[in-house]
């Protein structure tokens, strides 16, 4: 599925926070977005998501109009994941992976079933602990289990995550990484809005960059992401290493 953001404006009272941006996702790639606080990150990924409205332009999924999908048909191809868990009351693990089964009415239709899914973000030991009890970062990887139970990247699904490994240590960032890159692998497409230029260098095909909710700079991973492109959008000077590019004040 192509999902395609055409001339999107977003306004949240005097400020635009989406400034008529054009943006084209391919199937069966993994692009990051990247920017400074404010860039307008986090709305673009929920105005491609379908939850955020647009003022002005359009969002399409392979050529319609993804305002005229029902929720149940968008959620049978779009996955969405926000920073933080937005599901309140006394839910297990197990309760909001399942979560992810509501577009297909209770039967399979992602890329796991619920135990699977779970055992996957290296929660199966909690997965009947209630969500509230859990740390940050652990509900950061339910919310990852549940849309690998909501999207089939065989039927050439997106999953679009808003800052999924910023609550994560290295080791939970590496099994995450891997989980999106099978996800690819299989024929669906991410799109991941980081903060981590370092997590963004190592696992993007594409990246986006974003100021002042406008896109500045969009290409190949490696070319994009280049020391200049980077020192201009964040405003301190980069440097390459053999990590990618780092902060020059951090290259030791």
């Amino acid at each position: 599925m192509t999902l395609v953001a055409d001339a999107i404006t977003v306004r949240f009272g005097s400020i635009k926070a989406i400034d008529g941006v054009d943006l084209e996702i391919s199937p069966g790639s993994l692009t990051v977005v990247l920017g400074p606080n404010a860039a307008g990150k986090s709305t673009l990924v929920r105005g491609l998501a379908g939850v955020q409205p647009v003022q002005q332009g359009l969002i399409r999924l392979d050529d319609r109009d993804l305002a005229a999908f029902s929720d149940v048909q968008r959620a049978s191809r779009i996955g969405y994941l926000p920073q933080r868990a937005s599901v309140t009351g006394p839910f297990s693990v197990r309760d909001v992976v399942s979560f992810g089964r509501y577009a297909s009415r209770g039967s399979q239709i992602g890329h796991l079933n619920v135990g699977t899914a779970v055992d996957r973000v290296g929660l199966g030991a909690e997965i009947d602990r209630p969500l509230a009890d859990l740390s940050i970062g652990q509900q950061q990887r339910v919310g990852l289990a549940r849309t690998l139970v909501q999207i089939d990247p065989t039927e050439r699904g997106i999953l679009l995550l808003d800052e999924p490994f910023s609550a994560q240590d290295p080791h939970e960032i590496e099994r995450m990484a891997a989980i999106l890159g099978e996800f690819v692998r299989a024929g669906g497409t991410v799109v991941a809005a980081l903060h981590d230029v370092s997590v963004a260098w190592s696992i993007a095909d594409r990246a986006v960059l974003l100021a002042c909710g406008r896109i500045v700079h969009d290409g190949e991973a490696e070319a994009t992401l280049s020391p200049a492109h980077l020192g201009s959008l964040y405003g301190t000077p980069f440097v390459a290493s053999s990590h990618g590019p780092v902060p020059a004040s951090r290259s030791r």
